[in-house]
């Protein structure tokens, strides 16, 4: 199973984690509608990638999400807070619908 790691320390902002989810699922060179450099920031095209090349193909991933405050951040109190939650909703969506996935957020002591 392949582990993929988002640390939420590596982004200013929720653009800055989408284009690294490109990078990481390698989504990059997707030739198609959008820009798969960075899903043009959309949840569904994000929803779709994972779908087609891990949940359908059954290439199995683990989801790690390090510093993600999921409590703080589902309080929405900013715009980043309220993409981050989407995209971490995306993320429990598709291992719920993909139960060979895995979803793992880890909090480091600072």
């Amino acid at each position: 199973m392949k582990e993929i790691i988002f640390n939420r320390k590596d982004y200013k902002s929720y653009k800055d984690m989408y284009e690294d989810i490109a990078k990481k699922t390698n989504s990059i060179n997707i030739k198609d509608y959008f820009d798969s450099s960075n899903y043009d920031y959309n949840p569904n095209i994000l929803w779709e990638c994972l779908c087609c090349d891990y949940g359908f193909a059954s290439n199995n991933i683990k989801l790690i999400c390090l510093n993600f405050n999921k409590e703080k951040i589902a309080l929405q109190k900013n715009f980043n807070d309220y993409n981050f939650n989407i995209i971490l909703e995306v993320f429990n969506d598709f291992v719920q619908k993909f139960p060979n996935n895995q979803l793992e957020f880890i909090m480091e002591e600072e």
